[in-house]
């Protein structure tokens, strides 16, 4: 059975915090959620940049780091996205930027949301 983005999402931050995290170590993951999602919309505009520049080697550091990112605060589902974009771009491909981007913000659209209601919930 596939895991909820928000079952995903809580798994990672009980992994940080453990399963009943205090009021420091909330405010902590909001911090956390809070740089995420701050940091993430000019990421993908360079992901987006990157694409449709054709260079595979910068676009597989990038989206390696925005899998790295997505990653570390329990975002599954969109650091696959990530990966799949870090290891086409290790072999050299540059897959196609409307289809990825696609991807990535069907993917956003669905763990966003959830990001900001725990992030509010550690406010």
């Amino acid at each position: 059975m596939e895991r909820s983005r928000e079952d995903e999402v809580r798994g990672r931050l009980a992994d940080i915090a453990g399963p009943e995290p205090d009021p420091a170590e909330r405010a902590l993951i909001g911090r956390l959620i809070r740089s995420f999602l701050g940091k993430t919309p000019a990421g993908v505009d360079r992901l987006a940049e990157l694409l449709r520049g054709g260079d595979a080697a910068a676009l597989r550091e990038h989206a390696h780091a925005l899998k790295g990112s997505a990653s570390n605060i329990g975002a599954g589902s969109l650091s696959a996205v990530f990966a799949e974009i870090e290891h086409a771009a290790r072999d050299g491909l540059v897959p196609d930027p409307d289809v990825m981007l696609g991807r990535v913000a069907a993917e956003q659209a669905l763990v966003l949301p959830v990001l900001e209601r725990i992030a509010a919930e550690g406010e």
